[in-house]
């Protein structure tokens, strides 16, 4: 047994799931649930939440990015470029990109969805009723929208995973 390939693997899965499971967590489970909470304690609870969350996935993802890298190269069947061209190789490369554009995605787009629609002011979203007002709905919107559309890079990375798995 190589002991090597079995920790970077072990590893590897192991944030994977940590990195997954926590978006699709998220996306399921915790912002339903906030949602139905006081607009203040909803921004108190979501802010502390993201703030770990970030400090947590931002290195899970990165080293899961890291040691596929290494799984496919160092102790993968990816030892010339011509593999690359492979099924296998084409196929992790299709991971790759996801997973990069994954992490990329959560910086560039979920992150500053939350940030914008946190800046909004209290006073500023919600309406003399009690209700959110546009700006609040579409800031959530937006969100909302961004963790479905990052549910989709995991869906291509998990079948990938899989696909390779065989050896395709």
């Amino acid at each position: 047994m190589n002991w090597g390939q079995f920790v970077v693997q072990w590893l590897h899965v192991g944030l994977g799931v940590l990195w997954f499971g926590t978006v699709l967590y998220n996306a399921t489970i915790l912002i339903p649930a906030i949602s139905r909470l006081p607009l203040g304690e909803q921004r108190r609870v979501g802010s502390l939440i993201g703030e770990q969350g970030f400090k947590v996935i931002r290195p899970v993802a990165g080293a899961v990015i890291l040691l596929g890298l290494i799984r496919g190269t160092l102790f993968g069947p990816i030892k010339s470029l011509d593999m690359l061209t492979s099924a296998y190789g084409i196929t992790w490369l299709v991971g790759l990109a996801f997973a990069i554009g994954a992490y990329v995605w959560a910086e560039r787009m979920v992150g500053p969805a939350l940030a914008r629609m946190n800046a909004i002011p209290e006073a500023e979203a919600l309406g003399p009723d009690g209700a959110p007002t546009p700006a609040l709905e579409s800031a959530v919107g937006v969100v909302k929208r961004n963790a479905v559309l990052e549910l989709g890079f995991f869906a291509v990375i998990f079948t990938c995973m899989i696909l390779m798995r065989f050896g395709l």
